[in-house]
């Protein structure tokens, strides 16, 4: 909507709606009750299923809570929750679209190119024991047993969500996917049934270009990444709409807990429901983008 915005309306006049739609947000955040470590701890182990030893992906929006506690004890939470035998990840998108990122010829650096998914998603970027995926818009950073396994294969496929990457990789885990602060609006990994099933996926979702990216690995190598990058008038779409009508809460489900969001699904058999859902010809895109004939 904000990219709309800027297209039809003067900048002054798109500042002047964001500053409103912030202090809206605000005045509604001191009205949400304050959210307690403990308390927070408890909704990731008991609300959101989170155990010792599991590989999660996690989408934050950690200003979307009530929260008395710091970003940086969020963190420490998460990690001692899943313990040395598991895994967190969370992606770590840059500013800019996918599109504009590579049509921009930005380079992306693996040690220095920063997340904006979230707080939480960038101090986990910086965290001395985390392993980035290279991968020039769609990166993810892990922390834990398996952080190597599952993003040393990003750059290799130029489909972003595909069996290279995190997002899928972490099914070989019997992976979980959270939201702390967000809804499955924010579910990236709905796009693994998309770069699976590929030409036989009812949409085409990426621009018709392969961009060949400038990318600089963990060692400072300068290394060329090829990749698809998502049209954005596609991307038009209601995740959690299409979650309730058609995915099992057992699977996947949004959760409200005292007007804060949070959802929890499992990875593997999200995965194999929105497969078994695509081949139906039922996805969360538009229908005016399916492939005729």
């Amino acid at each position: 909507m904000e990219q709309l915005l800027k297209k039809i309306l003067p900048p002054k006049v798109v500042q002047f709606l964001k500053n409103r739609r912030i202090k809206r947000k605000n005045n509604k955040l001191k009205k949400l009750p304050s959210l307690s470590i403990s308390q927070l701890e408890d909704i990731i182990r008991n609300k959101l299923g989170i155990k010792e030893g599991d590989v999660v992906l996690i989408h934050s929006s950690l200003g979307n809570l009530n929260l008395n506690c710091s970003p940086f004890e969020v963190l420490d939470l998460l990690l001692k929750i899943v313990g040395e035998n598991g895994t967190i990840l969370f992606p770590t998108y840059p500013k800019l679209t996918s599109l504009k990122f590579l049509e921009a010829e930005r380079v992306f650096n693996i040690n220095k190119t920063p997340s904006y998914m979230g707080i939480l998603s960038e101090l986990a970027r910086r965290h001395p024991k985390a392993v980035r995926s290279l991968h020039p818009t769609k990166s993810v950073v892990a922390i834990g047993k398996y952080a190597v396994e599952l993003t040393n294969e990003h750059s290799e496929s130029i489909y972003p969500y595909g069996e290279q990457s995190p997002y899928y990789k972490i099914n070989n885990y019997k992976g979980k996917t959270i939201g702390i602060g967000v809804s499955t609006k924010n579910l990236s990994c709905i796009h693994c049934v998309d770069d699976i099933m590929k030409e036989d996926f009812p949409v085409m979702p990426y621009d018709e270009r392969v961009f060949d990216s400038t990318c600089i690995d963990s060692q400072g190598n300068e290394k060329r990444v090829s990749t698809y990058a998502h049209e954005i008038e596609k991307m038009n779409y209601n995740i959690p709409n299409f979650i309730k009508k058609y995915v099992e809460s057992p699977i996947c489900k949004d959760i409200d807990i005292n007007g804060m969001k949070f959802f929890s699904a499992d990875s593997t058999k999200l995965l194999e429901k929105l497969l078994s859902l695509a081949k139906e010809g039922k996805t969360v895109y538009n229908k005016k983008y399916y492939r005729r004939g």
